[in-house]
C-alpha cells in the first residue's frame, strides 16, 4: 500500500511540474543566446514589450509593424541571458483570463503599467515608429512598473530596407542604458539577427499575427462567424509572407496554428 502510494504522489508530482514547465515556456520569450554566460533567475531583469504606436503620416501600410517591431524588440532582448522576456502570447492570455480586453492594444504608459501589473513585470518598454518616403525611425522608452516613471529613452532611425537591424539596435541599446555589459562579439550577432529580410513579407506576417490575435478574442465571445472569417484572412496573410520569403519560418509556424485552429495564446 505504501509503495502504491508512493508510485500516485510520483506521478501527481511529474504531472504538477509538466504542468508549470509547460506555463513557464509560454510565458517567456525563447531565443539563441547571444552570449554564453550562466545568470542567475533572481538577477535576470523580467521586462515586457508592449505594442508600439504607428505615427506615419498619410499610409496605414506599415501598421501591423506595432505588433512585428515590439515582436522583433522582445526577440532581440530575450537573446540577451540577463533577461526574462515576458512572451506575446502570454500577454493575450493573460488579458483574456482578466476579460481587460481593451488591453490588448495598450500603447500609452498608463495602460502599459496596468497590463503589466498583471504580468508581473519589473519593466516595460512603449514606443512609436514612423515611416517617412524612404526612411524608418523607432523610438522606444523603458518605463518602472513600480513608479510609472520613465527611467530611458531611446532611438535608431535609417533606411527603410534595413527595417530588422533598426529593431536590433532598440534592443541593444536599452541593454546598453540599462547598464547590461556584451562582448563586442555578442553585439554583433544581436544586431545581425533577423526572421525575414523581405518587408513585404514581414509585414504580411505580422497583419496575419494581428488576426490571430483577433481570432483568440473571438474565440473567448464566442463569435463563430466572425472567427471562421478571421481564420481564412490571418491565412492568407501567413501564405502571402511565405510567398514573398520562402525561408520565413516564423510564417510557416504561424500557418500552421491558424490552419488548425489554434491560437496564439496556446
Amino acid at each position: 500500500m505504501k509503495y502504491f502510494s508512493r508510485k500516485i504522489l510520483f506521478i501527481v508530482g511529474l504531472i504538477v511540474l509538466s504542468f508549470f514547465s509547460c506555463e513557464s515556456g509560454n510565458m517567456l520569450v525563447k531565443s539563441r543566446s547571444v552570449m554564453d554566460v550562466n545568470v542567475p533567475d533572481y538577477k535576470k531583469k523580467v521586462i515586457s514589450v508592449m505594442k508600439f504606436e504607428d505615427r506615419s503620416i498619410g499610409t496605414k501600410k506599415y501598421r501591423s509593424w506595432s505588433m512585428g517591431i515590439p515582436d522583433r524588440i522582445m526577440e532581440g532582448l530575450g537573446a540577451i541571458p540577463y533577461y526574462k522576456v515576458i512572451s506575446r502570447e502570454y500577454i493575450v492570455k493573460q488579458v483574456l483570463k482578466e476579460q481587460e480586453f481593451q488591453l490588448l492594444g495598450a500603447t500609452d504608459s498608463n495602460s502599459a503599467v496596468e497590463l503589466c501589473n498583471l504580468l508581473n513585470a519589473h519593466y516595460i518598454v512603449i514606443g512609436s515608429f514612423q515611416v517617412f518616403r524612404n526612411t524608418l525611425q523607432i523610438t522606444a522608452k523603458v518605463l518602472s512598473v513600480k513608479t510609472g516613471q520613465i527611467l530611458q529613452q531611446t532611438s535608431a532611425a535609417g533606411i527603410l530596407d534595413n527595417f530588422y537591424t533598426l529593431q536590433n539596435r532598440i534592443s541593444l541599446n536599452i541593454a546598453a542604458k540599462m547598464n547590461i555589459k556584451l562582448t563586442k562579439e555578442a553585439k554583433f550577432k544581436l544586431v545581425e539577427r533577423y526572421d525575414t529580410k523581405n518587408l513585404d513579407a514581414s509585414l504580411a506576417n505580422y497583419r496575419g499575427e494581428e488576426k490571430l490575435e483577433e481570432i483568440a478574442l473571438l474565440k473567448k465571445q464566442k463569435k463563430k462567424k466572425e472567427l471562421k472569417k478571421k481564420k481564412e484572412e490571418a491565412k492568407r496573410e501567413f501564405k502571402k509572407a511565405i510567398k514573398l520569403d520562402s525561408n520565413y519560418e516564423k510564417a510557416r509556424k504561424n500557418l500552421s496554428k491558424a490552419g488548425l485552429g489554434i491560437p496564439m495564446t496556446l
